[in-house]
């Protein structure tokens, strides 16, 4: 089976090293700049140890499964660059909402999937990252067809060592993972703190509380239905990954745009569509979307 990963950040040399160095035929897809450094071989460091040699490409080959991993504002752009065969399965692994959704409207029916990925993976630099934390990847689709597909998705994952499961409500699946990025992200991006310090703050911890039940009044206006308490769940995970650097703490850290669109400015887009207030939401995003203007100034 042909696979390609695409997008050469954090998340993709992970999966792509992962896939690779289990024996299985995949390509890397990376912007042109990155090509030669990824051509001496991608590394994993930290809670494993991995070193890999998949094929590097500046566009995507022919492939039966592919791999998005790219930022969430970049996932239009590399679905317009992906040529999908009838059997082709692409399946979006990224943060917030909206993403799939995204490659799905320019790949047609019958070839998109979402993935939600727990993991806690730093860039270092191209073609190296280091891993603290890994628990699953959740695989699913809205469309029937799709669905019964993601074997293969899960197959694959597995034979790489990483534990997967699919997933009858992968809308519910992506909302319980931003219940936690939303109070994890942008306040670590604002504070430069790692994860769990957010629980030493009293005031940290009641503004992530605040942010999050926003997001669940929300997603309950829309039908949503989680199995978790999204409060409880966002505290547990900044436990478990104490010592992690967000992904938006880590685009801020690098003069980069961040997903606060897909997540926070998500929750508020929704809301207003809803009649729901999310004063905490709309004042996180104007922030983060402060730092960037600097940032691009």
């Amino acid at each position: 089976m042909r696979i390609s990963v695409i997008g050469a950040g954090a998340l993709g040399t992970f999966y792509s090293a992962m896939l690779s160095s289990s024996g299985q035929d995949v390509t890397l897809v990376c912007r042109e700049r990155d090509v030669e450094a990824l051509g001496r071989g991608v590394h994993v460091t930290g809670l494993l140890e991995r070193t890999a040699h998949p094929r590097i490409a500046a566009r995507p080959p022919p492939s039966d499964l592919i791999f998005v991993t790219v930022k969430t504002y970049d996932i239009g752009s590399a679905a317009r660059g992906i040529h999908v065969e009838p059997d082709t399965l692409v399946v979006v692994i990224h943060n917030g909402l909206g993403g799939d959704e995204m490659a799905a409207s320019i790949l047609g029916k019958g070839h998109v999937a979402a993935g939600v990925s727990y993991s806690g993976v730093t860039f270092l630099e191209p073609g190296k990252v280091r891993l603290s934390g890994y628990t699953e990847t959740v695989l699913g689709s809205v469309e029937p067809e799709v669905q019964k597909r993601l074997d293969v998705a899960k197959e694959a994952l597995e034979k790489a060592g990483l534990m997967a499961r699919i997933t009858p409500d992968i809308r519910a699946a992506q909302w319980e993972k931003l219940y936690a990025n939303i109070a994890i992200n942008p306040i670590t991006a604002l504070t430069g703190l790692n994860n769990g310090a957010i629980l030493e703050i009293p005031e940290l911890e009641a503004l992530a509380a605040e942010i999050v039940d926003e997001a669940s009044m929300v997603s309950k206006a829309l039908g949503i239905k989680t199995s978790i308490d999204p409060v409880e769940n966002a505290f547990k995970v900044m436990r478990d990954t104490y010592n992690n650097r967000s992904s938006m703490l880590q685009d801020v850290t690098r003069g980069k745009r961040t997903e606060i669109d897909a997540l926070n400015g998500k929750v508020c887009e929704l809301g207003r569509a809803a009649g729901i207030p999310t004063p905490r939401n709309d004042t996180i995003t104007a922030l983060i979307k402060g730092i960037e203007k600097r940032h691009s100034s």
